[in-house]
């Protein structure tokens, strides 16, 4: 692997330096010299460069002590060799889980028309309802499985879990129980499209502290195109009738806002957002190449996405900070954790997610999957619940994941901030895995979107800044 990758980002200028996990701000003179240097010789690049900027002699010095420093230095893919690999496995399937996704619903109630369920989930019996008796056994389960010293959390998901609301309540109850007789802490969250939401309901989300993930796609006009009722109808009202339940009784809530083509204007959708009165927005695209559809993002779409992102999300972000406001949109949250390391491993932790393990979902009828999306998907089944995940199973799906992806991710500039693809982004129906350059391309983009947001809010040099020279 090559020691740094170059990349420009509005007006700036950056180097990302491999070994040390740096992203740099350079000048854009300093930043031609190196970019002489991945194309000639020591030598010939000063030659050239000098030719170009003969006034620029503190930037050869600047460079001649990098490369004293061993900046040069080519450094060592930050992928995980076999043994580590299988230790990291060995270790993630031998230890204690804590957390567990209940699909207590697989069904919904709307008819969103980008949604994968409707493509890669079979029809199931009682619409998909899980039964009082499975919820309670995975309950058990997950606290047999748990370290004590842990609390320990369930997520809710479906379809529409507030379709089952009576075996939410059972649940609740079951690990409040259990966890208070063992000095232990319960908590919960949830992924709802809040039309199902009443005041018993509203009043338990509170009660508990429930995360909160709400599925709302904007505006009146389009949301109802894009999420109408399984009869046809709009479902907006019904929506915002149960987050205003939520927001009344002082719930934090996160708006998971998804974008189908044609691409939407992203900042009108955040402002929209803010009006309403949300804590948070994520903002979602369209985009399945193993079902895909006509709601799918195109390449064009992508484009005008990040350009809204760079032109007017970016700065709207910057003035949100300026004014002393925390921005309610915030998708480079993680590229500022990354910089604020003190130091950075040699290797990327090989298991990206908690796919099979922290994430593993249980679906009405008690099969297990690796995570909420899969539930359905026959071939990525990893067992029953009455016996429990399938270890074998578990760690094949790694290390098929690891062979489909591992060449491409160890020639990446980016691997070492990203990890890797979303599992489930970059599965087959028919049980493989296949890398979707695409996705790869969208999220270099997104990283160097964000390391160029975090030098524009003024934190250069400080723990989550971005370095100059």
């Amino acid at each position: 692997m090559t020691a740094y990758h170059l990349f420009r980002e509005g007006d700036a200028h950056f180097v990302f330096h491999h070994a040390s996990g740096r992203f740099i701000r350079v000048s854009p003179e300093a930043y031609d010299l190196l970019e002489l240097r991945e194309r000639l010789s020591a030598e010939e690049a000063t030659a050239a460069f000098r030719a170009r900027h003969p006034d620029a002699t503190s930037v050869l010095d600047d460079v001649a002590a990098l490369e004293t420093d061993g900046f040069f230095e080519p450094a060592e893919p930050p992928v995980k060799d076999d043994d580590e690999f299988e230790d990291e496995l060995e270790k993630r399937f031998s230890g204690p889980c804590n957390t567990l996704v209940l699909t207590v619903a697989s069904g919904c109630n709307l008819a969103c028309r980008y949604c994968y369920c409707g493509v890669c989930r079979d029809e199931l019996p009682d619409k998909g309802l899980m039964p009082e008796a499975t919820a309670l056994q995975a309950v058990d389960r997950l606290f047999a499985a748990a370290d004590l010293k842990v609390g320990v959390r369930i997520t809710f998901f479906g379809g529409e879990p507030l379709l089952n609301k009576p075996v939410i309540r059972s649940v609740v109850a079951r690990c409040n129980e259990l966890a208070a007789a063992r000095g232990q802490k319960a908590s919960y969250s949830i992924t709802t499209n809040a039309t199902l939401v009443d005041d018993e309901t509203a009043d338990l989300i509170i009660e508990n502290n429930f995360g909160l993930m709400v599925s709302l796609d904007g505006p009146q006009p389009l949301h109802d195109g894009q999420c109408p009722t399984r009869a046809g109808g709009g479902s907006f009202a019904l929506a915002a009738a149960g987050i205003r339940k939520l927001l009344a009784r002082g719930a934090r809530v996160t708006a998971r806002c998804t974008m189908a083509h044609p691409a939407p204007d992203a900042l009108e959708l955040i402002r929209f957002f803010s009006e309403f009165g949300v804590s948070r927005v994520v903002l979602g695209t369209v985009y399945n190449p193993t079902f895909p559809s006509a709601c799918d993002f195109t390449e064009e779409d992508d484009r005008i996405f990040r350009r809204c992102i760079s032109e007017k999300v970016i700065p709207w972000m910057v003035a949100e900070h300026a004014a002393g406001r925390t921005p309610i949109y915030d998708p480079f949250e993680d590229i500022g954790e990354f910089q604020g390391e003190e130091t950075h491993p040699d290797k990327v932790p090989a298991l990206r997610c908690g796919a099979c393990h922290g994430a593993m979902a249980v679906a009405p009828d008690g099969t297990l999957y690796p995570c909420h999306r899969f539930v359905g998907m026959e071939k990525w089944a990893l067992g029953r619940l009455e016996d429990g995940p399938d270890k074998e199973r578990c760690k094949a799906f790694w290390r098929a994941y690891r062979a489909a992806t591992r060449e491409a991710c160890a020639g990446c500039w980016a691997y070492r901030v990203c990890g890797g693809p979303c599992p489930w982004e970059v599965a087959r129906a028919d049980g493989t895995f296949a890398t979707v350059p695409r996705l790869c391309k969208d999220t270099c983009a997104w990283i160097k979107q964000g390391v160029y947001y975090w030098d524009t809010i003024g934190l250069a040099g400080q723990k989550k800044g971005v370095q100059h020279t």
